[in-house]
């Protein structure tokens, strides 16, 4: 075994040298146990400035490198159109592990084709750069299941996005972990544009889950934006950059003495660029993926939930097509889609044309120094 390997036990080849690729890149370089190996990606300039940067050979074909690389950790940070034959493959050809970007897919079909191959392959899949991955919801969500917050009663999601499906499977995937994971029994739902179309839009909705937790998603335009997780002894608040923790008079005094820092649903507060490889997102969701090969557990922000997450946005568009009825799930009908917008569906590059692409990829495309840090880690 090559030194580097003893050092860094997880090859990380990327398939997509584009912005978020370059963040991706970035953030497996800071955790102590990924060391990024390799890049394909069919633009030959986007894949020339990554070999430029990282020092790794590059590939036209991402098979082409699956087949000459010993690859470890799948990294396909593609736009949504080709994302599912690529992940499906990456998994065909036997990786340890998957982890892509947000929203998965834009048919149900495709995603349930996604997971399921990874789930029978026993290969641990995960995607988004999501809020799911800090840390801090996380210590609620232990804060629930010992008790000391008491059940669950409700969960309100601000969420006035113009894409559910899109940058909204952030708030969805929220929602579905606070209520615990479980089932969804039915939902209502609306629309703010046309119900019959299939592209993606802003909706909102009432959720109803099996173990009796119900979500309000709050989709018009107000000063709230975030979370809010309403227990039986206490709500937790999170503006996705920072968390607030409210106690009822009974738990306080039990709280402050109990918990010396009171403020640790602030640790990684803070607000970062969405490009940049240091944000606690990043980190957070390549820290769940290198767990979930360690000590096989299922990721933080797994293929599984944003499939589930996908099927709530177009129940609800269902509903609002039904007159606002009812909606059971799981959706029967497996060929429906919700389509995201051009530029998730397609590439940045393509879709937003070179005067706004050039300026940005010239920012995103730099190799971070995170290797100080790497080695503190």
């Amino acid at each position: 075994m090559a030194e580097n390997e003893k050092i860094y036990p997880f090859r990380v080849g990327v398939i997509g040298a584009g912005l978020k690729g370059f963040g991706h890149a970035n953030g497996y370089e800071w955790h102590p146990r990924t060391k990024v190996v390799a890049i394909a990606d069919t633009d030959a300039e986007n894949r020339q400035r990554f070999m430029d940067a990282f020092g790794v050979p590059g590939y036209s074909d991402y098979k082409e490198m699956l087949a000459k690389e010993r690859i470890d950790i799948a990294a396909p940070i593609l736009p949504v159109s080709p994302n599912p034959p690529v992940v499906i493959g990456c998994a065909q050809a036997g990786v340890k592990a998957i982890y892509c970007e947000k929203p998965i897919a834009a048919k149900l079909s495709d995603a349930d084709a996604m997971v399921e191959e990874c789930k029978k392959r026993n290969i641990p899949f995960a995607a988004g750069d999501a809020y799911i991955n800090m840390p801090q919801h996380w210590k609620v969500l232990d804060l629930i299941k010992s008790g000391e917050l008491g059940h669950v009663q409700s969960i309100n999601l601000y969420q006035s996005t113009i894409e559910i499906s899109g940058g909204g499977c952030q708030g969805l995937s929220a929602l579905r972990m606070f209520a615990g994971w479980s089932d969804i029994d039915w939902l209502t739902g609306w629309v703010s544009g046309d119900p019959w179309s299939n592209d993606d839009q802003n909706m909102g909705g009432v959720v109803w889950f099996a173990n009796g937790v119900t979500g309000f998603i709050h989709n018009r335009q107000t000063p709230r934006d975030g979370l809010e997780v309403l227990c039986e002894k206490g709500v937790y608040f999170t503006d996705w950059n920072s968390g607030h923790l409210y106690c009822g008079p009974a738990q306080r005094k039990s709280w402050a003495r109990e918990h010396e820092d009171t403020h640790f649903f602030d640790e990684f507060g803070g607000t970062e660029d969405w490009m940049s490889p240091g944000g606690t997102r990043q980190k957070g969701g390549i820290v769940a993926i290198v767990d979930a090969i360690e000590k096989g557990i299922e990721p933080r922000c797994s293929g599984d939930n944003l499939r589930k997450v996908l099927e709530i946005a177009i129940a609800l568009r269902e509903s609002a097509r039904r007159g606002h009825a009812p909606v059971k799930l799981p959706l029967e009908d497996r060929g429906l889609a919700l389509y995201p917008m051009k530029d998730r569906m397609h590439s940045k590059k393509e879709a937003l044309g070179r005067e706004w692409y050039d300026p940005a990829y010239a920012k995103a495309s730099v190799k971070k120094d995170l290797r100080s840090q790497k080695d503190k880690a």
